[in-house]
């Protein structure tokens, strides 16, 4: 985001069922196999994800390894739920706990990639029980991620994850929103 351009926050928030899904939708000007490349091939997702991809098993019980921030460091371990190729990925999505964060257990992470007009679309759900109590910290997170795609898919450089994005972004839905429960 650049000086003077205003801040679009499309980050949603689904309740049901004792969950909240925090759910994007996001098109980008390129055909959805691109697209899928960058959410489901380990080097070109590091950079937009936070961190390295160690393991990306696409398949059904694949084993998932992910570093969204390795300086926290906060490690994601899951199993792919769903896989087809060039359409969707979903998996468990666990983080044990680090530094002052306690457990992320229970959650899920779905990425759908669908053609749009010209181009393609994300839709992006992370799955969370109510008492986890992050909507805000995810929104924020999946948000100053997603951010990111354009350079990955153009291939530029992406610095390392920024604490201070996904914070101001967070503080940005909890004004927006309000409590979410």
């Amino acid at each position: 985001m650049t000086q003077g351009e205003e801040l679009v926050l499309d980050g949603k928030v689904i309740s049901t069922n004792g969950r909240n899904d925090v759910h994007f939708e996001r098109h980008f000007d390129v055909p959805t196999e691109e697209l899928w490349s960058v959410i489901t091939e380990p080097d070109r997702m590091a950079g937009w994800i936070g961190g390295p991809v160690d393991e990306l098993e696409l398949k059904e019980g694949g084993n998932v390894v992910i570093q969204i921030h390795p300086a926290g460091p906060a490690t994601v371990y899951g199993k792919v739920l769903a896989y087809e190729p060039g359409h969707l990925l979903e998996m468990t999505w666990e983080v044990p706990a680090w530094g002052q964060v306690p457990d992320l257990l229970g959650t899920t992470m779905r990425w759908e990639v669908l053609p749009d007009g010209d181009g393609s679309k994300m839709l992006l759900t992370h799955s969370l029980p109510v008492e986890a109590d992050r909507v805000h910290m995810f929104l924020g997170a999946w948000h100053a991620h997603l951010n990111e795609i354009p350079n990955a898919l153009a291939g530029k450089y992406i610095p390392p994850f920024a604490d201070k994005r996904m914070f101001a972004m967070r503080e940005a839905y909890e004004t927006k929103l309000g409590p979410v429960g």
